[in-house]
């Protein structure tokens, strides 16, 4: 069964490639890209090795490695997923059983860019431990289990997460989580800035002081026994063993109960159906026009599936971010950056509609058939962005605005959070419409690989952003201009609101006549399946 889901993971891996070029490119990227880090990681070891002190050296290894172990958590939770190319779901028909997938699905999900390099940077981790016969045949032991421990770690997590999230019981208090989670990294982070002017001697003791959490921690137990036995701590290095073996064995357990369920499961999850009410508030928001019906699908999906939330929850993490650390870092300077963070809210999830079309899916048919024009598409989605993100940036400002208690400069917050985000609208509009990508179907885990849709996702986003910014240049020129001049804030709001109605306006406008020349290949980009 190893080698089946093994040559079968193989075989998807080459169709898709020789289906997309984007796939291809983005191999060939992150393959370069993972061979420099790779690269990096062996020489910081054998320098460590070369001419460190052992005691460094060490603690060292156990904070890069608990780190690297952390790091396949957090990025599979918030940027990567974990790669579902032979999706368990599939063999729902099959008379086969969790435990008989487990050993092929766990070695399929370790081929792949992340994998490998993990695997290398494991191995090359035993020449730092090579200054005594038994920490090296400790270090030889842990690798293994290491490597599994970080991707069960975040094949665990990711499923247990996605279940959670796609409960709606739950999946408000995931996307609060998530949020608070990347800002407290953030804040971790800015805090740990301090440490540039500290001495020698108390680097040292924050690296030893650190290394020794890390250890006592679920991602470094494996890594740091081959240090504890260097240190002559062979007691302590015995505990985390069988704590390191335990760990894997929870989870190899927990992946498995899902795993059983998910082999029972429909392949294409459902719901009971439900009666539809009429006359809701949230129908009378919209005109009862094409465009309105759109937008009132659009805004139940941002309420309900679990890919938006979690979406949501991505863009939050920057302002928030901000905002806590100007908080930990108190000063007068402080102030106003945390009074314009809301700013960042209104580009980064305004250009989110240019991802919108992906979400679909092959339902997009429906529009195709109906004969619906691109600019009715391109307008119906920005009535339910507005609806939902309009309140919810109004809110944020006035949240940010007291915490500052710089009331004076509401006008000039007003005026970019309302410019960005109306031009955000517009220059989504218009981009979404060149570039498509598979998401998860509905429902499915948004954490899979291929939710963030890989280089085209990518592309897009940084070309949304950047027309984004590129447009909204003289709006910000005049904020900061009124700092110095306070009439010309009145100015810049009226820029803002004018100037963003002409470029959501154009971008609509533009976004649905490149739409209605590209449907075909619109159900095409976000009808594929890797699997």
């Amino acid at each position: 069964m190893v080698a089946l889901v093994v040559r079968l993971k193989l075989t998807l891996l080459r169709n898709s490639l020789r289906r997309s070029v984007w796939r291809s490119v983005g191999l060939i990227i992150g393959g370069v890209y993972a061979l420099g880090l790779v690269g990096l990681a062996v020489f910081g070891i054998v320098a460590l090795r070369l001419w460190a002190p052992a005691d460094i050296g060490a603690d060292v290894l156990v904070l890069a490695f608990a780190l690297l172990t952390g790091g396949w958590l957090f990025f599979s939770l918030l940027v990567f997923g974990v790669d579902e190319t032979v999706d368990p779901g599939k063999f729902a028909l099959l008379p086969v059983r969790a435990r008989e997938l487990q050993p092929g699905l766990l070695i399929a999900g370790l081929i792949g860019t992340p994998g490998i390099a993990t695997a290398l940077i494991a191995l090359a981790m035993i020449i730092g431990y090579t200054r005594d016969v038994g920490s090296t045949l400790l270090a030889v032991l842990v690798v293994p289990p290491g490597i599994a421990t970080c991707f069960l770690l975040a094949r665990t997590a990711t499923t247990v997460f996605a279940r959670i999230l796609s409960s709606r019981r739950f999946r408000d208090l995931a996307f609060i989580l998530l949020a608070v989670f990347g800002a407290g990294t953030a804040v971790l982070g800015n805090l740990s800035g301090g440490l540039a002017n500290a001495s020698l001697q108390q680097l040292r003791t924050v690296l030893g002081d650190a290394s020794e959490v890390a250890g006592w921690l679920p991602v470094g137990w494996l890594w740091s026994v081959p240090a504890d036995f260097g240190r002559g701590a062979g007691g302590i290095a015995v505990i985390k063993l069988v704590l390191g073996v335990a760990l894997i064995i929870g989870l190899w357990l927990v992946w498995r109960y899902f795993l059983a369920k998910r082999l029972v499961e429909p392949i294409e999850p459902g719901g009971e159906a439900r009666k539809v009410k009429q006359g809701r508030l949230v129908e009378r928001l919209f005109p009862p026009t094409p465009a309105g019906g759109v937008g009132f699908r659009t805004l139940i999906y941002w309420r309900r599936d679990p890919r938006y939330i979690a979406g949501i929850a991505g863009f939050l993490i920057l302002p928030l971010a901000l905002i806590a650390t100007q908080i930990a870092n108190p000063n007068d300077a402080s102030r106003p950056m945390i009074a314009f963070a809301p700013v960042l809210l209104g580009l980064f999830v305004s250009v989110s509609l240019a991802q919108d079309l992906s979400y679909d899916g092959s339902a997009i048919w429906a529009h195709i058939v109906s004969g619906m024009s691109g600019a009715d598409d391109r307008t119906g989605r920005v009535y339910s962005g507005l609806a939902l993100l309009g309140p919810l940036l109004v809110i944020i400002s006035v949240i940010t605005l007291a915490i500052s208690g710089q009331w004076q400069l509401t006008t000039q917050v007003l005026a970019l959070v309302v410019g960005l985000t109306l031009i955000g609208f517009g220059v989504g509009s218009f981009v979404g419409a060149l570039w498509q990508w598979p998401a998860p179907a509905p429902g499915a885990s948004p954490f899979q690989r291929g939710s963030s849709g890989g280089l085209p996702a990518l592309l897009s986003f940084a070309v949304a952003t950047g027309l984004s910014v590129g447009l909204a240049l003289p709006l910000i020129a005049l904020v900061i201009a009124s700092l110095w001049i306070g009439w010309l804030a009145v100015v810049a709001l009226v820029l803002a609101v004018a100037g963003g109605l002409v470029v959501l306006r154009y971008g609509i406008k533009l976004g649905g006549r490149t739409l209605e020349r590209r449907w075909p290949e619109v159900l095409r980009a976000v009808s594929e399946r890797s699997g």
